[in-house]
């Protein structure tokens, strides 16, 4: 019923190329799967200097993230630092914005801090991308190790989640805030939200409601009580529990711990609930927790 959001899925494995590529890639993906410690440095050493060319490559732009997670710390560096001045590029491409984010995955501090710094002359309309917002979530999970990558998810994602949290890719960040990022940046986002005039559109809308589950489910208790009495100053939890959207924003505050303060409300209100098929999941969800251990 609630089913998780994920930004979309990698570019398909087999892909057309070229016959005076295929040569090359099939010798480096030998080298890289190699047992041989001079084989793999090979291939690392025929890697350096162009991985930006295989960076946009559709095939090649898996043999990269490989070669950054199979190498040493100081490699991985080397490598990723040729992804320097190209960043924009790479978010625009449908290959090279993995490469982005596995640099971000693997080397969560100052080697991969150059991402960030660059992604904010143009950082709104990145969090918007398509692309852009898995690079987004990748630095929420490392923001902690870093200033900038920490700088750049305060100021456009959780200061803005509000305005974000409607954005058909910006969401994905905005949730991801509430599941993996810091805890005041998790404040400070469910207050944006709270605060947005919009909040109740939010809740009812196909791609908001993804983050009031977030925030439900994993945002600070006392964020957690503000929004559900926010909630109720602008709408009965009946009537919310019978949209077809905002039946979600309900179902995520009775598995939070805003539970206590919600369940016996619902099922007293049950014969309402029965009359809608939204209501009716919501009220199975209360049974549901009725027979589970708290």
């Amino acid at each position: 019923f609630l089913r998780p959001r994920r930004a979309p899925a990698a570019p398909p494995a087999h892909a057309e190329v070229a016959p005076e590529e295929a040569e090359a890639l099939s010798a480096l993906q030998r080298g890289l799967r190699s047992t041989s410690a001079s084989a793999r440095r090979a291939a690392l050493c025929y890697l350096r200097g162009s991985v930006q060319r295989w960076a946009f490559h559709p095939v090649g732009c898996r043999l990269v993230q490989a070669a950054l997670e199979q190498c040493s710390t100081d490699d991985a560096a080397q490598l990723a630092a040729e992804m320097r001045g190209h960043v924009r590029q790479a978010i625009d491409d449908k290959h090279a914005n993995y490469v982005l984010a596995k640099i971000v995955e693997v080397l969560p501090g100052e080697p991969s801090a150059f991402i960030a710094q660059e992604m904010r002359h143009c950082a709104i309309a990145t969090v918007k991308h398509r692309f852009g917002c898995r690079i987004y979530c990748r630095l929420i999970e490392s923001a902690s190790l870093h200033s900038d990558a920490g700088a750049l998810i305060e100021d456009v994602v959780a200061r803005r989640a509000g305005e974000l949290s409607r954005n058909e890719w910006a969401h994905f960040a905005v949730a991801h805030i509430f599941e993996h990022g810091l805890p005041q940046h998790k404040t400070i986002a469910a207050r944006s939200v709270m605060r947005d005039p919009e909040f109740l559109r939010i809740v009812q809308h196909r791609h908001g409601r993804f983050v009031v589950e977030a925030l439900f489910l994993h945002a600070a208790h006392e964020d957690q009580l503000a929004a559900l009495e926010l909630l109720r100053s602008k709408i009965s939890l009946t009537a919310l529990a019978q949209h077809e959207f905002g039946c979600m924003a309900v179902v995520a505050a009775l598995r939070s711990q805003v539970r206590p303060a919600l369940a016996d409300e619902l099922a007293s209100r049950a014969s309402q609930l029965q009359g809608s098929r939204y209501g009716q999941r919501v009220l199975r969800e209360v049974e549901r927790l009725r027979h589970s251990p708290r």
